[in-house]
């Protein structure tokens, strides 16, 4: 996957072959906002219970695209690490109701601040956070 990016993200959004498609691995595939874009577009999003996105580009506007998407309304799991994410995505992600089933979330290894993590631990979305070595 070391070229998929984003033309890669919107190829496989736009195909109508994954129906059924519950999980989704696009580790380190070099993906950015305009792949988050895509994948909410996509006709699958709405069955994804897995969700792996770390190690990408999608900084801050890209989780923010996430973040108010009601497009993963089954996803259990999300890995966002290593995606340079800042407080603005993960403000939009502590205030987001779009993901009533998330039980699992990875964001290790961005630029969460304070104001980022004060608002995760006020918010009552999310009973099982992973949150490690952040800054």
């Amino acid at each position: 996957c070391d070229e998929f990016g984003n033309a890669g993200v919107q190829a496989l959004a736009a195909s109508s072959f994954f129906p059924k498609l519950t999980s989704l691995h696009l580790k380190g595939s070099q993906i950015g906002a305009e792949g988050m874009q895509a994948l909410a577009a996509s006709s699958f999003s709405s069955n994804l219970t897995s969700l792996d996105v770390g190690y990408n580009q999608i900084l801050s506007a890209g989780m923010q695209i996430l973040a108010t998407s009601s497009s993963f309304p089954k996803l259990t799991f999300l890995n966002v690490s290593a995606n340079q994410i800042g407080d603005a995505g993960i403000l939009a992600l502590a205030d987001s109701f779009f993901f009533p089933n998330l039980i699992s979330l990875d964001m290790s290894f961005n630029q969460i601040g304070a104001e980022g993590m004060q608002a995760l631990a006020a918010s009552t979305v999310f009973p099982n956070l992973t949150v490690r070595y952040n800054q």
